[in-house]
């Protein structure tokens, strides 16, 4: 059995690599599904989905009109750090793809013994910066 919960936010961030447009500081309205796979329990319910909002709210609440900065991006937390402006920091390149990743094990180590308790065994997570794309990763939660 499968859930999904669906979560926005407006969010910036930047590739100083990049030979493109996406070097500059820039937004996206980000869509993210979260997906849990696993077994439901006596009365048919796998998860409710308040919990697994609640897993991610704090993760959410954090990235929501705020930057999401790689930790090597020393130029841009100089700025975001002189200027107190809400920003995240994370140890990669702030790519959907990576993003993915950090998402899926984050809620895997800070909900993983909700997620135990549930029989829940796979995560899936999607973000979508836009309304054509979209990067996809899948972990597994060890028992």
């Amino acid at each position: 059995m499968k859930i999904a919960k669906r979560f926005r936010w407006e969010g910036a961030h930047r590739l100083p690599w990049y030979d493109g447009l996406c070097k500059n500081l820039h937004g996206h309205s980000y869509t993210m599904f979260v997906e849990v796979e696993g077994e439901p329990d006596e009365h048919g319910l796998l998860m409710d989905f308040k919990d697994l909002k609640m897993c991610l709210s704090e993760l959410i609440d954090a990235w929501d009109h705020g930057t999401v900065v790689d930790e090597k991006d020393s130029e841009l937390l100089e700025v975001m750090r002189a200027k107190n402006w809400k920003h995240y920091v994370i140890p990669f390149d702030t790519t959907a793809e990576n993003m993915c990743i950090y998402v899926a094990e984050y809620l895997i180590e800070h909900s993983g013994p909700v997620l135990r308790e549930r029989r829940i065994h796979t995560v899936r997570v999607r973000i979508s910066e836009t309304e054509t794309c979209y990067a996809e990763t899948e972990r597994s939660v060890k028992a």
